[in-house]
């Protein structure tokens, strides 16, 4: 039966879905820490510079195990690699609540970063060699919507716990979920073991692809958008925007709702294209072109007088962020080969979360200094930057393979 067969396709739903579980515990436990950024600077207690320091610590780690982590699943295939990563990184959360200061804390999420990553180059190693190019864009956007969704109950979710339960338990509660998705994955993921296991491509010949680095290059730029309001939107709606951690609970999961309708909706897009007649590379660089003159207008959020009109401006910048993040995952998959595709993603994912630990440590410094409107407009440039790099060095279509059997 051909790989991407009506049947099969329907069977391979279900993988899916339970990766996209795994990437909504994925971000509760990454979001709890900026939800609760409040609550720990006054706890532990952490000054600016230190929380900045502890979202590198984090981001370091998860950029140097993207690339590691994409290579990995490459080599033992994605029914191993997504239970081994799910439990260690909802470990590593558990342990988040034994942090005692700014130097534990930073600690445990190194940690999670060790872990986090392996999620996604795992997912889209799955998504395209399970689905052909023309639901390969809605799966990827289902399995990392689940991100978004994550993020989306993050702030209700952590809220309700810490008030409830205290801060530490608002670590241990998601952590032990995670265990439990770990062992359900393990028992019921078998069929995709013998499905998307494969020798990884040698890594000399991935980086002298210039291909790689059209894709690589542009998330340097791109990536630290989303890690500014994944990791800082929270606190700049608590400290300048004076809500408190009901009210983050209450509000701060609608730019994260906006963000999942552009993780669906944006790979359901250049989907629609590639079924009227659209090229599949054409059709991501399109949608990736228009996301660049879009996403800038979340800058304006630093410069509305009411608070809703901030959130609107932040709903705009995190949708855009998805639609872009899923159309230029989606693109490696389209001008790569499946045996390159987790290695290809994890370069990727490398690239951004390292820029990701440097724009934060610069972030530190400009809030401090010049306060966040500095800080929204240099992220509002980014995505146009991004783009036109992208444009610039892109050159090929994907290589024709055949078909699994």
């Amino acid at each position: 039966m051909p790989a991407h067969s009506p049947d099969r396709s329907r069977s391979h739903w279900w993988p899916i879905g339970l990766l996209f579980c795994a990437t909504l515990l994925n971000y509760v436990d990454r979001q709890t820490l900026s939800v609760l950024s409040a609550t720990l600077r006054r706890e532990l207690p952490l000054t600016e510079s230190e929380y900045a320091r502890v979202v590198s610590a984090f981001l370091i780690a998860y950029g140097v195990m993207y690339a590691v982590g994409g290579r990995w699943v490459d080599r033992v295939g994605v029914r191993f690699g997504v239970a081994a990563c799910l439990a260690w990184w909802s470990i590593a959360g558990m342990l988040t609540s034994l942090a005692q200061g700014a130097r534990s804390l930073a600690l445990c999420r190194f940690l999670l970063g060790v872990g986090e990553p392996v999620i996604y180059p795992a997912g889209l190693k799955a998504a395209s060699e399970l689905f052909d190019s023309r639901h390969r864009g809605l799966a990827m956007g289902i399995l990392s919507s689940g991100s978004s969704v994550g993020a989306i109950i993050a702030p209700p979710l952590i809220a309700a716990i810490t008030l409830g339960f205290g801060w530490r338990a608002a670590f241990l509660i998601p952590g032990a979920a995670g265990l439990l998705l770990a062992a359900l994955w393990w028992w019921t993921a078998k069929p995709v073991a013998a499905t998307v296991v494969s020798a990884p491509v040698p890594l000399r010949s991935v980086l002298a692809n210039r291909d790689v680095w059209a894709l690589v290059i542009p998330r340097l730029f791109s990536d630290p958008v989303w890690y500014f309001y994944l990791f800082w939107m929270p606190d700049y709606l608590q400290r300048v925007r004076g809500l408190d951690l009901r009210e983050i609970g209450t509000y701060g999961w609608i730019p994260f709702l906006a963000a999942d309708i552009g993780a669906v909706g944006g790979g359901a897009l250049s989907g629609w294209l590639i079924a009227r007649g659209w090229e599949a590379v054409a059709a991501r660089r399109a949608v990736l072109t228009g996301i660049a003159f879009l996403a800038p207008f979340g800058a304006l959020a630093a410069f509305t007088s009411t608070t809703a009109g901030a959130i609107a401006c932040m709903c705009v910048a995190a949708c855009m962020t998805q639609v872009w993040s899923i159309n230029i995952a989606t693109l490696g998959a389209e001008v790569m080969t499946p045996a390159e595709s987790a290695s290809i993603l994890g370069l990727m994912g490398a690239a951004g979360s390292l820029s990701g630990a440097v724009f934060s440590w610069i972030l530190g410094f400009i809030i401090e200094v010049h306060g966040y409107p500095a800080a929204f407009l240099l992220a509002g440039a980014l995505h146009p930057v991004a783009a036109a790099l992208l444009n610039l060095l892109l050159r090929r279509r994907r290589p024709t393979v055949a078909s699994a059997p």
